[in-house]
């Protein structure tokens, strides 16, 4: 009898219909977003770029370039892109000095806004937090450690990145011709990018519908 319950119930969930994007919590809660955000950094050491310099360079090519093994944030062969799933208001706690240290920035207050329903159909996902001992366990493929993200406790202290929310897509990520957002530091750089935008739309394989200065959606950032 506890197998035929258990199989009814199975077949009862099975048959009730699945709920579309939009009609998923993201916008019941404050902690929730239907965005994804990928924000750049300055490149300076490699290529003397801002990171405003490789947000148009993003913009202009359409396209963000994975990252790779070798500066230390994705495992295994493959690069990835990757995204932080961060309501855009709580931008101002990421943002924070350290993370943001020009010298050595983490990101800066330059990026863009893409809808999660798009990323996941260019096969973006939420990365997999895994302490090194678990990733063995697990044996995940050496081919898919680009999805793994360190998560260590010890008596000695934490390794973790939780607050990021990171999301992954392996290799480049397509962008595409319109997202919902480009940020830039402030309300001089936003009347500076648009107006590159505006006079030069050709040059732009991807377009944002808004250019939003974070030092007003924070109201003020840290950095």
């Amino acid at each position: 009898m506890g197998d035929r319950l258990r199989h009814h119930f199975e077949e009862k969930i099975a048959a009730m219909p699945l709920p579309a994007f939009d009609e998923l919590p993201f916008n019941a809660r404050p902690d929730l977003t239907p965005y994804l955000l990928h924000l750049t950094k300055n490149t300076k050491p490699e290529d003397e770029f801002s990171a405003y310099d490789n947000l148009v360079s993003i913009l202009k090519t359409g396209k963000i370039w994975g990252s790779s093994s070798k500066k230390g944030f994705i495992k295994g062969p493959s690069k990835a892109a990757c995204f932080m799933d961060v309501p855009f208001a709580s931008l101002k706690y990421v943002l924070t000095p350290e993370n943001s240290d020009p010298q050595s920035p983490r990101y800066e207050p330059y990026g863009i806004a893409v809808t999660k329903r798009y990323a996941y159909g260019e096969g973006c996902r939420p990365v997999l937090y895994l302490s090194d001992s678990e990733t063995r366990e697990l044996k995940v493929p050496h081919s898919e450690l680009w999805r793994v993200v360190r998560l260590e406790v010890s008596k000695k202290g934490w390794i973790s990145w939780l607050h990021e929310r990171e999301w992954r897509c392996k290799g480049d990520f397509k962008l595409p011709s319109t997202v919902q957002a480009a940020f830039v530091r402030n309300t001089r750089e936003a009347e500076s990018l648009m107006k590159a935008i505006t006079n030069s739309k050709s040059e732009f394989k991807c377009r944002p519908r808004a250019v939003v200065p974070l030092t007003v959606m924070c109201q003020g950032l840290l950095a």
